[in-house]
């Protein structure tokens, strides 16, 4: 189902590692009728690595940390990133330096995950080819301490920590509680409807069902901003972490 506006507006979609953020990104953008960009498939260009996206990671981390050291192609990638969302409407952005660095009007989704909500995913998405919860967890961690650092170096913001920047923070760690593929599937399907109503509500600048939204999932949604234009505002800004 896509969203009738005028002027759509794009979607920096973000999480750290195996959150969710491109399995939920993806399904957005195919809900709102909107094109997908991927980050990482772009990083992966930029190197000349043909390596399944979805998969790169768990074969060649060091190797893309690496080349990555100097931050010259993180440069080149945020460039890429910045003009392909001056250029579009009605697209998803898979990435996590967009949300910092790209122009307004834009929505910001991010996707909070626990690192052990983390594990469990990382370890279904290998499917038959599966690793051991303590492999996951290694690589979740490095492959996140290292984008903390370079996004702390070239952007002055804690990836772990700083989440003002977004309209809306979205929580699925309650949603796979063991590493399984049907508890995976299920917390999918759970948390899908969130994510669409979280954006739909953003851009609509529906402040009343935001806070119907919040209500009805306190777990899922951690915070949500009326609008875009509200972003700034305190005064339209919704926390679980206070009264409505």
């Amino acid at each position: 189902m896509s969203v009738s506006m005028e002027s759509a507006p794009n979607i920096a979609f973000a999480g750290l590692t195996a959150a969710g953020k491109t399995t939920h990104a993806k399904r957005l953008a195919a809900e709102l009728g909107y094109d997908y960009v991927s980050a990482t498939e772009i990083l992966l260009e930029i190197l000349g690595i043909e390596d399944a996206s979805d998969q790169v990671w768990f074969t060649r981390l060091e190797e893309i940390q690496s080349v990555r050291g100097t931050g010259a192609i993180d440069a080149e990638l945020e460039e890429r990133l910045v003009s392909l969302s001056r250029t579009r409407q009605r697209t998803v952005f898979d990435t996590w330096a967009l949300a910092w660095i790209g122009d307004d009007p834009m929505v910001r989704i991010w996707i909070e995950s626990d690192l052990e909500s983390r594990v469990r995913k990382c370890v279904v998405s290998r499917g038959r080819k599966r690793i051991s919860p303590d492999t996951a967890k290694k690589l979740i961690q490095e492959k996140d301490e290292f984008n903390r650092t370079m996004f702390r170096t070239r952007h002055d913001f804690d990836l772990f920590t700083d989440r003002d920047r977004y309209n809306a923070v979205l929580c699925n760690s309650h949603l796979i509680p063991v590493a399984t593929a049907a508890a995976a599937n299920s917390g999918i399907q759970s948390f899908a409807p969130i994510v669409y109503a979280a954006a739909v509500c953003v851009m609509r600048a529906n402040e009343s069902s935001a806070r119907i939204l919040q209500q009805v999932n306190p777990q899922a949604v951690q915070r949500i901003t009326a609008s875009i234009d509200s972003f700034w505002d305190n005064g339209h800004e919704l926390s679980n972490s206070r009264e409505p």
